[in-house]
């Protein structure tokens, strides 16, 4: 049994070997691609330490009343962070209304728990008032952090938690996981399994909202038409985009997968294509690029990508990666 996650065993493993052995850590740190599912995993972590009716082997039964308010982040001895509504960042009052928290005594459980969602988004600030909680715990607190990767936090942080790091779940796997634990027909687990790219999270979501796929659509068709269009088209459709952060973002995620299929097809690797219902496309733009370009079309995004996340100008960014891209004759 692996908690109801898909894929992660090992990571389940290690966090069971913890609960079983008493060697809980005081602070981990959960890092991985957006939709690897961090959350989850630190969500079954805290039931396992908690359920009532777990089991001699520290798997939580998951339907019982302490198990739902986990869930659900309403547990009284739970206090989860994240970024606002009306803000882009962690911000450093969360963090001290955080420490208040979990300084007091335990109401129902034995410890208390501060669950830090996408603490890449915490100002210095923030991370920095996080530290001496981290150096001097008290003894009935567990701090669980979640990144995409510890680059993003200062060594001060990850250096006082222990990483667990996420990786990428096998499309078999997660498959196999949105059918067994979610009762999705085959052949929709098995496309979403390779769209999502190893992320069970997106695929749930994409099966939950049809328009994450639509948006997908539009976002692969665009990019068909800018590898056939010339340098002012590009300008124009950098414009128009620049004004619209969050398509950026999704841009940047759903072309640099199509990229990783058209390098892996030019190298004659035989990993499976992520986006199977463009291999057609796929094929023709590997038609016409060497392995060279392939490789360096793919550097470009990933350049863009650390640019964005040093706030750079999107128009800018995104325009010095139009521009690099090749010119492609694709039919549709």
């Amino acid at each position: 049994m692996t908690w109801n996650l898909i894929g992660h065993e090992w990571a389940v493993q290690l966090l069971r070997g913890h609960i079983r052995d008493d060697s809980l850590r005081h602070a981990y740190l959960l890092t991985g691609p957006k939709g690897i599912g961090k959350t989850n995993l630190a969500l079954r972590f805290i039931q396992a330490l908690n359920c009532p009716e777990a089991d001699p082997e520290g798997n939580p039964c998951l339907v019982c009343p302490t198990c739902g308010r986990i869930n659900r982040l309403e547990h009284p001895d739970l206090f989860p962070i994240r970024v606002g509504p009306d803000s882009k960042q962690i911000k450093i009052d969360q963090i001290r209304e955080l420490i208040h928290n979990l300084a007091l005594t335990p109401y129902e459980s034995s410890r208390r728990f501060g669950l830090l969602i996408d603490f890449e988004n915490a100002n210095p600030s923030a991370q920095n008032s996080l530290l001496k909680t981290l150096e001097e715990p008290p003894g009935s607190v567990i701090l669980i952090l979640t990144a995409v990767t510890s680059d993003a936090l200062l060594e001060t942080i990850t250096s006082r938690c222990e990483e667990i790091k996420l990786n990428p779940v096998p499309a078999d796997v997660t498959s196999q996981g949105l059918e067994e634990y979610h009762h999705l027909p085959p052949e929709e687990a098995r496309f979403l399994a390779h769209i999502s790219g190893g992320k069970p999270e997106i695929a749930l979501a994409m099966h939950a909202d049809p328009e994450i796929l639509d948006r997908r659509e539009q976002l692969l068709n665009e990019h068909l038409e800018i590898l056939k269009s010339n340098s002012v088209k590009r300008f124009a459709y950098a414009q128009k985009v620049s004004k619209e952060n969050q398509k950026f973002e999704d841009l940047l995620d759903i072309w640099t997968s199509i990229w990783l299929d058209i390098l892996h097809q030019s190298g004659g690797s035989r990993a499976p294509l992520q986006n199977i219902d463009r291999e057609e496309e796929i094929q023709q733009v590997v038609k016409q690029v060497d392995l060279s370009t392939a490789r360096g079309s793919l550097e470009l995004f990933q350049r863009a990508h650390r640019l964005l996340g040093e706030n750079a100008n999107i128009k800018l960014t995104l325009e010095d990666l139009l521009l690099g891209l090749p010119t492609i004759d694709i039919a549709r």
